[in-house]
């Protein structure tokens, strides 16, 4: 494992090594960040780099101690809720029992801990009860989407590390680099992963249907506007079915309304669904450029959160489509 092989979170890379380098570990980390931000994968490669017998500014991946985490063998490495479930309390006396005891091979030990957030009240107590009297020869880790569903007392006694989204164009380039995708696969999923680097590698890779789910979308679309106000109906089920699913549909909409505005301008360089590219020219011809959709596209999936009811603003926002491509 190697720095390098996390894309992004540059500045969070460099105070790792510094702090390494510096000798000045803290006792308690809380990555912080939306899954797939690689907050796991750069928790691993820290702990690796405290157990290297040769650290540099990477771990040298050459050492008993690199090998054996490169395994997943290491003795000194725990990890814990590897399901990413609740965490009881039982699983926190067992974490505070080891805590205490000597490492077996290395000068530290290192716990990391998935999902952290999911400690239940009485494990979370307990768990407070360690970072008062922490152990010098131990590193814990916390891995979370928001610490704020954490103890504030457990924060306070924690250095907290937020991972930020990761540039498009480095998500663009990790792509290449890594998958061999060429540039309009790397650019649509750059798009579309929102900076979260495991999203992009899932679209390339096609595992999670985003995908898939864009090309229905982009029909669709085609089908609404070329269609008269009966369509709206006959779509119901469509939408009622893909009622969880509806911020990712309004935002690929939104994506596709830019694609055609972006050929209206003559402006081919910035679409994002390149593959699509002559049924965005085909829209794009009859657009009303001086519309407000995209702004009426974003209120819809505001009200939606809200619990405005699904199927009026569904059915406007259709007719606004309808209206502004026509």
């Amino acid at each position: 494992m190697l720095y390098s092989k996390v894309a992004g979170q540059e500045e969070i890379k460099a105070s790792l090594i510094k702090a390494i380098t510096n000798k000045q570990i803290s006792h308690c980390y809380i990555f912080e960040g939306p899954k797939g931000m690689g907050k796991y994968d750069l928790a691993l490669i820290f702990a690796q780099s405290l157990f290297c017998e040769n650290f540099t500014i990477n771990p040298c991946n050459e050492c008993s101690s690199c090998i054996k985490i490169n395994s997943d063998n290491h003795p000194d490495l725990h990890i814990i809720n590897n399901d990413e479930v609740t965490i009881k309390r039982e699983e926190i006396d067992d974490l505070i029992e080891s805590v205490y005891k000597k490492p077996y091979e290395s000068t530290k030990k290192v716990y990391i801990i998935k999902a952290a957030h999911e400690m239940t009240t009485q494990a979370a107590n307990t768990f407070l009860k360690t970072l008062e009297e922490p152990p010098g020869d131990s590193v814990i880790i916390l891995l979370t989407t928001n610490s704020n569903f954490l103890l504030p007392t457990i924060v306070s006694r924690c250095q907290t590390i937020k991972f930020r989204n990761v540039s498009k164009e480095t998500i663009k380039e990790y792509l290449k680099e890594n998958y061999n995708t060429n540039e309009e696969k790397s650019g649509l999923a750059a798009e579309y992963s929102k900076g979260i680097l495991n999203k992009a590698v899932n679209i390339i890779n096609e595992n999670d249907g985003t995908l898939k789910q864009r090309e229905e979308v982009i029909k669709l679309f085609d089908k609404i506007i070329n269609s008269d106000s009966e369509i709206i109906y006959e779509l119901e089920s469509f939408f009622d079915e893909n009622k969880d699913n509806i911020d990712a549909i309004i935002e690929i909409m939104m994506m596709w309304i830019r694609d055609c505005l972006f050929m209206k301008n003559k402006m081919d360089d910035l679409v994002i669904n390149k593959d699509f590219k002559q049924l965005a020219v085909t829209h794009s011809q009859c657009i009303k450029e001086d519309s407000n959709i995209i702004e009426l596209m974003q209120n819809t999936s505001d009200n939606i959160k809200s619990n405005v009811n699904y199927k009026l603003a569904i059915d406007n926002m259709l007719l606004k489509i309808q209206e502004v491509f026509k």
